[in-house]
């Protein structure tokens, strides 16, 4: 049976996650819930953290944040989950890691699926040509009036499993940046297809 790796998004902590990640487990499987280690000064933490628009791309040292949050993450999964096939997943900030997370040569192999949440995409080729070796089905929600992530970043995300040949359940919704509630049923459907 799989374990989840669900990561939560920038003022996030591996609690505030935890209902969501919880609720679309299938029966027997664990869970994973990493805390990224960057506090955020209103509240919260980071996967990394810079004073620049969201729609920006990353410089050198966000990057450097990104590589070392991904090691974090792929400590705590091998520690915990060493032989287990992986479902890897976040929310916003956390699914841009889920896509940095997958490619680790540690666990490459290990991942079954991914659950993107209103994220983006940080390295767009990089995704593409891991995914196109090894595609992976995965679960894409967006909303089409977010303000945080915007649709035509979300939609990066969306072409990078497209064009990679992934299997793909596309859940777009009319909302913000947020979990579409509505379509909860259908991941937890996807998760139980994917653990079969």
């Amino acid at each position: 049976m799989p374990t989840l790796v669900m990561m939560h998004g920038l003022t996030g902590t591996a609690e505030m996650i935890r209902p969501l990640a919880e609720s679309i487990l299938s029966p027997g499987m664990s869970l994973i819930l990493p805390q990224a280690s960057i506090p955020h000064p209103n509240r919260g933490f980071a996967w990394w953290l810079r004073d620049a628009p969201p729609t920006d791309p990353l410089d050198e040292a966000s990057i450097q944040q990104v590589e070392n949050s991904v090691e974090l993450i792929v400590n705590h999964i091998l520690q915990e989950a060493p032989e287990d096939d992986l479902i890897i997943g976040g929310f916003s900030q956390g699914a841009a890691m889920a896509l940095e997370v997958m490619q680790h040569p540690s666990i490459r192999y290990s991942v079954k699926g991914l659950i993107l949440i209103s994220g983006k995409v940080l390295r767009p080729q990089c995704v593409v040509e891991h995914l196109r070796n090894n595609p992976i089905s995965a679960v894409w929600m967006h909303g089409e009036r977010d303000e945080m992530v915007p649709m035509y970043q979300g939609l990066e995300v969306h072409d990078a499993l497209m064009d990679s040949g992934c299997p793909l359940l596309d859940l777009r919704h009319t909302k913000g940046h947020m979990v579409d509630l509505s379509q909860k049923e259908k991941i937890v459907d996807w998760v139980t297809s994917v653990t079969r």
